[in-house]
């Protein structure tokens, strides 16, 4: 293997001052960050196998419904690759994100009366989605986090790697000749505060159960 990219698995993950995730790391479980986000998850006992997730105070998609979940090592890791380098982190990662993933499809069933183990309609699923992103080009290398969220509405609209992406109407540019393709815009918006509290609630409640 090119020892350029064992540098890069192997590359220092100590806590960096700068970084906004470092510094809420360190939080337990039911602290608010800077930002607003409210610890509901740990899991670990050190930096080389622990991860945290955090409730936003924002969501992409309805304020009323939806919410979106960020899980992320304590460590200062920048690049899917490093966690191969820790394997008990990558073995804790596997139930943190299931129990993310739990919580939160528990919390959108009980909303939904109309829920089913299997669906009949697009409007009554549990629909989530992750995202997650890592470079190590220098200007976007940056502690490593993956969302958890609801997918649907237009934060639920297909995405570059969808096949159903690749059938929407391709659109021509007049000026540049250039294609494209329409797609709603996507706006965070802050979720009301009795809710958000709630949520938290709910989610750590969830999340914490021996």
């Amino acid at each position: 293997m090119n020892d350029n990219i064992n540098g890069l698995i192997k590359e220092d993950a100590s806590l960096h001052k700068d970084c906004n995730l470092c510094s809420e790391s360190s939080l337990k479980v039911g602290q608010r960050t800077d930002y607003g986000a409210v610890i509901v998850f740990r899991i670990g006992s050190s930096a080389e196998d622990s991860w945290f997730a955090t409730l936003s105070p924002k969501t992409g998609g309805d304020p009323e419904q939806d919410f979106t979940i960020q899980l992320m090592p304590q460590a200062h890791l920048t690049h899917f690759c490093q966690v191969s380098n820790y394997p008990k982190l990558a073995e804790n990662y596997g139930t943190a994100f299931s129990k993310v993933c739990n919580a939160m499809a528990g919390l959108m069933a009980a909303e939904n009366k109309g829920f089913k183990v299997t669906s009949e309609s697009k409007e009554d699923a549990v629909s989530m989605a992750t995202y997650g992103k890592c470079t190590n080009w220098k200007e976007k290398k940056e502690h490593l986090h993956i969302k958890v969220f609801p997918f649907r509405g237009d934060i639920g609209q297909p995405y570059t790697v969808d096949s159903s992406f690749g059938r929407k109407e391709v659109h021509k540019d007049s000026g540049t000749g250039e294609e494209f393709v329409k797609m709603k815009p996507v706006r965070k918006v802050m979720i009301g505060k009795e809710r958000f509290e709630k949520l938290a609630n709910q989610l750590i409640s969830l999340l914490n159960i021996k």
